[in-house]
């Protein structure tokens, strides 16, 4: 196992919303988000008297909640960089309501409740071996006393190698009442309430901000579009899809590069719809966030078993010099057979010129590109390809 995946971390859990699937009913919420946040628990006594600090200053009569910031955007602003300066990662999960059927399952509260967290808590349980989860006990019910048995019913033991699961009151743990802070600013941004620069502080935190379902753009008069507009609809549609069903396929894989290319589909998934669809991201970006995960390897190494075998299952990445993402249309694609054409063109003329001389000095007895040994070589260089 890897050493930095076995690091024992302590786990911080809120939510933001309601599970109600009636959004024209008042007061009910458009998304229900759920925020983890995870922490070193080497660290964990210095990161809780640092939150303390903060909650005394912006709350010195009672608990930071986010409802209490409500629509003061500025007071939430600087609240949030004041957190920033902590030392945590935070996992979200963004549930959009109005993509789920009213007559799903989904509709009672607690088939909502138990699938939403057990999405949470697969991804979580992928990542970090050794957990010790606090979930916020505000509005628990019965049936969340058997959550923990549910979750190990649910999902693989092997995901379980030691982890504990408690409910807490909020007001005893700083750190849940960063959960809270951070999982209702998430989801007044989503709703449009708040601008979403508003958690630019936290992106250095973010390990991701999932959202269910998968949404894919879907222009409103897609026949009345031009062909080129078309066809970027399809690249994006194509390649969020192709990076989704990656992901499904893997989800449970124990090899630690399919975990790590499973991290990385993640990580452009969230970069494209939470950040900005149309910037590549570095690949030394990359590199550091899944070294953060516990993925230690060299950048060659990520090219060459992370970027380039996710490249393999159709996960489709397109590349320039400024970094890699998600295509999100045809020039995207076109910047990837460019790189391509740059840096493999030039090795197969090379080669068709070494190739021939030693073919002609030989009497065509010495061939060094033999269709036993390369028969993929053989084929593109051969004349008649």
């Amino acid at each position: 196992m890897d050493p930095a995946k076995s690091l024992s971390r302590h786990v911080f859990v809120d939510e933001s919303g309601d599970p109600a699937l009636e959004l024209d009913r008042e007061g009910v919420s458009a998304y229900f988000v759920l925020t983890a946040i995870i922490a070193d628990s080497a660290h964990l006594q210095e990161e809780d008297n640092a939150a303390r600090d903060i909650i005394s200053k912006y709350f010195p009569k009672g608990e930071m909640k986010s409802s209490k910031i409500g629509q003061n955007q500025s007071r939430r602003s600087r609240i949030i960089q004041d957190v920033a300066r902590l030392h945590f990662r935070h996992f979200s999960q963004v549930i959009d309501k109005s993509r789920i059927l009213e007559d799903s399952g989904l509709r009672f509260r607690r088939s909502f409740i138990k699938f939403i967290n057990r999405i949470l808590y697969k991804s979580l349980f992928q990542s970090f071996s050794e957990l010790h989860v606090v979930a916020d006990e505000h509005g628990k019910s019965d049936f969340m006393k058997g959550f923990p048995s549910y979750l190990e019913r649910r999902l693989p033991q092997r995901l379980f190698e030691s982890w504990t699961f408690i409910f807490a009151d909020s007001k005893a743990h700083p750190l849940l009442q960063v959960a809270d802070l951070l999982a209702g600013s998430i989801s007044r941004c989503y709703a449009g309430l708040d601008p979403m620069i508003i958690l630019e502080p936290i992106r250095p935190h973010t390990i991701i901000i999932d959202e269910w379902p998968p949404r894919f753009p879907e222009p409103m008069g897609f026949h009345e579009l031009g062909e080129l507009q078309k066809h970027d609809f399809i690249v994006r549609r194509v390649a969020l899809e192709k990076a989704e069903q990656f992901i499904d396929s893997r989800s449970l894989s124990e090899d630690r590069y399919e975990m790590a290319q499973v991290a990385a589909a993640r990580y452009l998934l969230y970069h494209f719809r939470s950040v900005d669809p149309e910037e590549y991201i570095p690949t030394a970006s990359l590199h550091d966030h899944l070294e953060g995960l516990g993925f230690a390897m060299s950048e060659r190494v990520l090219r060459a078993n992370v970027i380039g075998k996710l490249r393999d299952e159709s996960v489709f990445i397109a590349s320039t010099r400024k970094g890699i993402k998600i295509p999100y249309g045809v020039t995207d694609l076109l910047d990837f057979v460019s790189t391509v054409n740059s840096q493999v063109v030039p090795y197969l003329k090379r080669l068709e010129i070494c190739r021939k001389h030693f073919l002609m000095a030989t009497n065509g007895d010495l061939d060094l590109v033999r269709e036993r040994q390369f028969p993929d070589l053989e084929r593109y260089l051969s004349s008649d390809a």
